[in-house]
């Protein structure tokens, strides 16, 4: 059964995630296309500056395939957004009808046996609801932190791509500035899943 107010503690719950969910989305947008266009200059240079960059030249493909993995595993996570926020919206709807039924007076309820067919059948689909919820919150948490991994990955690949760009002689400074923008790039993703999926842990 749920509480009195059990539409608005479920409104303030599911919008608090919704609201971090839009932010995510556009942000994650935003980043991955970033890195993109770094891992996509990187390779670039190293077109222009032929053999000084040859061993350079294996880090940059290394950019560009992590960012193609950073993109697929981005389509996992939104994937997996999907149906729980579809989910809080059947939540709403079941707990403001069991909020609306369970207010009426016994008496009425009594005398209109379907409004208590409705209310078991709302009543059931919130019990259904929120183990199918646990379902989508566990699949989005994995998803995230398989996301978070591959970023790991990248990072390594960055940190060898700064050594690398250290040790180019007179093509360091342009390197230095290549690496060191997919460094910060790669990093800001890193800081905005972590902060994202703790956001989703707290909130269930």
């Amino acid at each position: 059964m749920t509480t009195p107010n059990g539409f608005d503690h479920f409104r303030q719950q599911f919008l608090g995630i919704a609201d971090a969910t839009f932010t995510f989305r556009a942000d994650l947008h935003r980043r991955l296309r970033e890195i993109d266009r770094k891992a996509l200059n990187a390779q670039v240079l190293v077109k222009r500056r032929g053999k000084e960059l040859m061993g350079y030249g294996v880090v940059a493909q290394s950019f560009r395939e992590g960012a193609q993995q950073l993109q697929a595993a981005s389509a996992l996570v939104q994937q997996a957004i999907e149906p729980l926020m579809m989910g809080f919206m059947r939540t709403l709807r079941d707990t403001q009808q069991v909020d609306k039924l369970e207010g009426l007076p016994p008496a009425v309820r009594k005398l209109a046996p379907r409004l208590c067919e409705a209310l078991q059948k709302h009543q059931r689909a919130l019990e259904e609801g929120a183990v199918q919820t646990q379902r989508d919150i566990r699949q989005l948490q994995q998803a995230l932190l398989r996301f978070e991994s591959i970023v790991a990955e990248i990072e390594y690949v960055v940190v060898n791509g700064r050594i690398e760009a250290a040790l180019k002689g007179s093509a360091q400074a342009m390197l230095a500035q290549v690496s060191a923008e997919m460094d910060k790039a790669v990093v800001q993703v890193r800081d905005l899943l972590r902060a994202y999926r703790e956001h989703v842990d707290r909130m269930f």
